[in-house]
């Protein structure tokens, strides 16, 4: 039997649990064509929203491009990829694509270079520096909506991880980018990404080039209950009997992130079916111990990513982390618990800060109330099992 929890890859639109809401306004705003932000700390799906999204879009006719731009070093590299596809998508015919070349974008000197034996092409533009690549991203960018308009079809282009875009590119990317979008009514864009604080910032901030562009969406956490529901159904259809409150242990044990969700359940769903057939009688159980030894032995089995990112923090560092892990993040600037983990209160508030640019905690905004967590819950457990008190 096929274990029923996968983790690292995007899920298809029937694998995701409650993103109905989400995957339905993206869709809308790609065929719009509008403007979006989608924002969601890693781990949460995003990724896969995105994915559904373009998938719902492109059966309605859209022609949907969609990158990661974490995926490409240069933003030279990226907007040559972006060029190549949108010619390559909205071309009649391989042979008209160097006129489509030629005809909209001819201020990029593109160059076309074809394989014979494949009859694949790519395009290639001229060579510029890191100075010069953002106005070569705006200069495709306004390619495709002249393409776009020609053709006829709706047009969307999806930059997931955006913020590296506008960290690499320099501080009038922002400037640059929407000064070029605000004029195009022919393509959509949806801009996600996980640097919460960052992208909260540049679309909220009324002083910055990206405020009021378009609409913001957050992506938060899946409800509870409609967690536990699949989580049983899961199970359930795995042939693994579910005891009360084991569902709720999974979500306990990895603060509800729904990818480290996925990585425990996967787990546990071995761990149930192998002590099954072990035992004789041919049954499976999940029951809340299972679900903290599966845990235990999950966090352990990356103990040496674990232990290297451990080793790479500062004594102020770790034992920041410690206190926030062991006091739930209440009272980090008590003078208590600076006496408790012998660390001054605004060393305290700078290893935060730190530990928060290293990516090992996020800062998570929630009904009025703001509270620090860390990134990869599986690195607290492993912290609580190796680290001594």
């Amino acid at each position: 039997v096929k274990n029923p929890f996968e983790f690292g890859r995007a899920l298809g639109p029937e694998e995701l649990v409650d993103r109905q809401e989400e995957v339905a306004a993206v869709a809308t705003a790609l065929l719009g064509p509008a403007k979006l932000f989608l924002i969601g700390p890693r781990r949460h799906g995003k990724t896969s929203i995105l994915r559904a999204a373009s998938a719902r879009a492109e059966e309605s006719g859209a022609v949907v491009l969609r990158y990661d731009a974490e995926a490409f070093p240069t933003i030279h590299q990226l907007a040559e990829r972006l060029l190549a596809d949108a010619v390559r998508r909205l071309s009649p015919t391989v042979e008209k694509a160097g006129g489509v070349l030629r005809e909209f974008f001819s201020r990029l000197r593109p160059q076309v270079s074809v394989d014979p034996q494949t009859g694949g092409w790519s395009v290639t533009l001229t060579a510029v520096d890191a100075r010069t690549s953002v106005p070569l991203l705006v200069n495709v960018l306004d390619g495709v909506e002249r393409l776009a308009a020609s053709s006829g079809r709706p047009v969307a282009v999806v930059l997931d991880e955006f913020q590296k875009v506008v960290v690499d590119g320099g501080r009038d990317t922002e400037a640059q980018i929407r000064a070029a979008v605000q004029l195009h009514h022919h393509v959509a864009y949806v801009f996600a990404g996980s640097k919460t604080r960052l992208l909260a910032d540049m679309t909220s901030d009324p002083n910055r080039p990206f405020y009021k562009l378009g609409e913001v969406r957050f992506v938060g956490p899946v409800p509870r209950p409609d967690f536990v529901a699949f989580l049983e159904r899961g199970f359930a259809a795995g042939g693994v009997a579910v005891e009360a409150g084991a569902a709720e242990a999974i979500l306990d044990a990895v603060e509800e992130v729904p990818y480290n969700v996925q990585l425990l359940a996967h787990a546990c769903w071995d761990a149930c079916r192998a002590g099954g057939e072990g035992n004789g009688e041919g049954t499976a159980t999940l029951t809340p111990a299972v679900v903290q030894q599966t845990r235990d032995a999950v966090a352990l089995r990356s103990d040496p990513i674990y232990t290297q990112l451990w080793s790479a923090l500062s004594s102020s560092q770790q034992r920041t982390l410690l206190a926030l892990i062991r006091e739930r993040g209440e009272g980090m600037a008590s003078t208590e618990v600076s006496r408790r983990y012998k660390v001054p209160v605004p060393t305290i508030s700078k290893s935060l800060k730190l530990l928060e640019a290293k990516g090992i905690l996020r800062e998570e905004q929630t009904r009025g109330a703001t509270r620090l967590r860390l990134e990869d819950p599986m690195f607290g457990v492993w912290i609580g099992l190796v680290v001594p008190i």
